[in-house]
């Protein structure tokens, strides 16, 4: 599902993005998802990696465990950890795919 990212708003902590989850031709989603520095570094550790790739791999995974209409309007990334446990060793390889 294409992942357009909206808005991004550094913070202290990390960052804030809001972004649209195209579901199907004639639905989308806009929902809110906080990547926190330490998450981010995490999986990120040489910090390469644009923190929206690294949003975008997150929220595919989080697309892999639930169907996008029912993806609460405020996540964190952190959440994917709970959901899925080999999250921390699939989101580094995702944002490798997806980098230019």
């Amino acid at each position: 599902m294409p992942i357009t990212i909206i808005e991004e708003t550094e913070q202290d902590d990390g960052w804030n993005f809001k972004v649209v989850i195209d579901l199907d031709l004639d639905h989308s989603r806009t929902l809110m998802i906080r990547l926190g520095w330490v998450d981010y570094n995490f999986w990120s550790p040489s910090g390469s990696a644009r923190p929206g790739d690294v949003v975008r791999a997150v929220l595919s995974m989080f697309l892999e465990a639930i169907p996008g209409h029912e993806l609460q309007a405020k996540l964190d990334a952190a959440r994917i950890r709970r959901l899925v446990p080999d999250a921390d060793t699939r989101i580094p390889l995702l944002i490798r795919k997806s980098s230019p």
